[in-house]
């Protein structure tokens, strides 16, 4: 069995330079590894986040295609939803799903980086009883 220790995904984007200062300025990355063709970030949580230049000779061929913005959800939990979202409205950040609650018990919103990642800004709360057993508690 594969016991995994940790996860992150990696993004092949056309500019890894705006993902970098985007994630910086925005949402608290810092870079822990960066070199011309890929970026590595990091939160102060420990949340981790790749950014790979498309064709890059020293990959795989399967790695060469840039992400075409669908298909893919960047989702990012946080304790107080209602502040992360004012912050994004003062930002004028491009803000492509508005603050709404869910009944599986999500409250969230949806921005787009400058790569066209959807990231999902996400607080948890108590699902309806529609949901409530889906959930485990194992």
């Amino acid at each position: 069995m594969i016991n995994p220790k940790s996860s992150f995904p990696v993004f092949i984007v056309g500019n890894i330079t705006e993902a970098k200062k985007f994630y910086k300025n925005h949402l608290g990355f810092s870079v822990a590894f960066e070199n011309e063709w890929y970026i590595h970030l990091v939160s102060e949580t420990g949340v981790q986040i790749g950014f790979l230049l498309p064709k890059q000779p020293t990959q795989p061929e399967i790695f060469h295609k840039p992400y075409n913005g669908t298909g893919a959800i960047f989702s990012l939990e946080v304790d107080d939803v209602e502040t992360a979202y004012s912050e994004v409205v003062k930002k004028s950040l491009n803000i492509v799903l508005e603050l709404r609650a869910e009944d599986w018990g999500q409250h969230h919103f949806c921005i787009e980086d400058p790569n066209g990642i959807h990231i999902d800004i996400v607080q948890s709360f108590e699902p309806t009883e529609e949901y409530q057993d889906g959930y485990k508690t194992e």
